[in-house]
């Protein structure tokens, strides 16, 4: 699915049915469909199926994409390379081992396989199959991956796992700029296609870079900053936003920033991180003039190009104060940002407003109790042990002065209702589009985000049937590749 499109696209698509089939709207016929679009032709499954039963399986199951099953039963009768081996291991521990050996765990199912290119699933699902399907099959039928999925999970999340192995088959990177991430890195980069590379530089400050092994040529790169929090976010940001998936299908290169931990008054000695802008309000009311992450990020964007091609400007995407960071950032180095999109982010009263107009999209919840849109302090927020300037927090402010800054009033000129969202889109030279997600708490609002549940429960839970990673994705990639000059 491509980003910038309505969550439900058309009546009748993949899209729209899986949206239904993951709220309370679920039921057999859609859920069917569902089934047989992402798990082959001749899926079938139980619709009154409940977590952790038996009675759902799959009586024919086929991977998409896998043309040669007595090929792939041959190569998997034996161990696959380490990594695809490791994964086999990993599912069949989290489906059946789940925590301290009991229950299911489903965040651990996906990491198994999120990482994995359709071809790679092909081999793990037969490896799987016959290594420990023989385990749980009756006799004579075949169990794989896909039937365990359907053994152990409820509604919501087999929605999520039937997107993910959707992806895995899409390449949205048009035909005439296809090409191996290989190709875009230059000589001695240090950096391997296909993989995470974490990037020292000099200073010693680091960032982590995912190159996709399905490349665009255009050389797109998207920036990921992570909201504040203790000790190295990147490994957060990458696990919530999903986006090195999201790079596989859009052939984007994508970067994972991370503001420098510090010890705060009041901290208890604990060193948190945050994004720090001299001369701005910041989210901690303790000012640090010893240091300044717009330079962090020039530096990174630097040595990023000394290692791969990019194009000339990046699109940025933050969470929370990265969100905070990534509006500063491009207001005040507006050459180089071609879009910024926002999720559950905010904009400081009083600050200096952007002069140039960028493309931005906002995505925030009306149930924020860390960064309320409304503004000042949440019922989360106010837990906070540190000082902060969270009184001058203004989410709603983020449309208002973008919009300005492309010559509009900060009017809303098209209003839609979605299914439970409210788009509203701006007036101004530069797209301002902005998401309201009813009942949204505080987090990345995106099927594939795979954090850890129990610290979402804790500071604000996403709604997982959203796609906004997507969305913004798409968002940022569209007015990247529209500033190439003759691309």
């Amino acid at each position: 699915m491509s980003g910038g499109q309505d969550v439900i696209t058309a009546t009748g698509s993949f899209e729209s049915k899986l949206s239904y089939a993951s709220q309370e709207g679920f039921n057999a016929a859609t859920m069917a469909e569902v089934s047989s679009d992402a798990y082959g032709p001749n899926a079938t499954r139980r619709a009154e199926m409940t977590a952790n039963t038996s009675i759902a399986y799959l009586s024919d199951f086929q991977i998409v994409g896998a043309d040669n099953q007595s090929a792939l039963a041959a190569i998997a009768a034996k161990p696959l390379s380490p990594k695809l081996e490791a994964a086999v291991d990993k599912f069949e521990k989290a489906a059946n081992g789940g925590f301290f050996g009991a229950g299911t765990d489903e965040v651990g199912m996906w990491d198994a396989i999120a990482s994995l290119n359709a071809s790679e699933l092909s081999l793990v699902n037969e490896r799987f199959a016959q290594k420990y399907g023989k385990d749980y099959a009756a006799h004579g039928q075949r169990w794989d991956m896909r039937n365990e999925l359907l053994d152990e999970l409820g509604q919501e999340d087999l929605s999520r796992f039937a997107r993910l192995i959707k992806d895995k088959n899409l390449n949205e990177v048009p035909l005439t700029f296809r090409t191996s991430g290989d190709a875009l890195l230059k000589p001695n980069s240090g950096l391997t296609a296909g993989e995470i590379s974490r990037i020292t530089l000099p200073d010693g400050r680091d960032y982590d870079v995912y190159v996709p092994r399905n490349a665009d040529s255009r050389a797109p790169v998207i920036v990921a900053m992570p909201g504040a929090g203790l000790g190295d976010m990147k490994n957060v940001m990458a696990t919530e936003s999903g986006l090195t998936i999201e790079a596989e299908k859009t052939g984007s290169i994508v970067v994972f920033a991370n503001p420098k931990s510090r010890a705060l008054d009041d901290s208890l000695g604990l060193a948190s991180a945050s994004w720090n802008t001299p001369g701005r309000t910041n989210l901690p009311a303790q000012i640090d003039n010893s240091y300044d992450d717009r330079v962090y990020m020039d530096n990174v964007l630097n040595d990023l190009s000394a290692r791969t091609q990019t194009a000339d400007k990046v699109g940025m995407i933050g969470f929370s104060d990265g969100a905070r960071f990534a509006a500063v950032y491009a207001a005040d180095r507006p050459d180089r940002v071609a879009g910024v999109v926002s999720m559950s982010g905010t904009w400081m009263e009083g600050d200096a407003a952007p002069t140039k107009a960028i493309p931005m999209m906002i995505v925030h919840g009306d149930k924020d109790e860390m960064l309320p849109y409304t503004g000042g302090f949440g019922d989360t927020s106010e837990e906070v042990p540190i000082a902060t300037n969270l009184d001058r927090s203004k989410p709603a402010l983020q449309a208002k002065i973008w919009s300005e800054a492309g010559g509009g009033r900060g009017d809303v000129v098209q209003r839609k209702d979605e299914s439970g969202l409210e788009m509203r889109v701006y007036d101004g030279s530069a797209p301002v589009v902005e998401y309201i997600v009813k009942g949204g708490q505080h987090g990345i609002h995106d099927y594939r985000n795979n954090g850890n549940r129990f610290i979402q429960w804790a500071l604000g839970e996403p709604q997982l049937q959203h796609d906004f990673v997507t969305k913004g994705a798409g968002f940022l990639k569209q007015h990247i590749v529209r500033d190439l000059t003759g691309k």
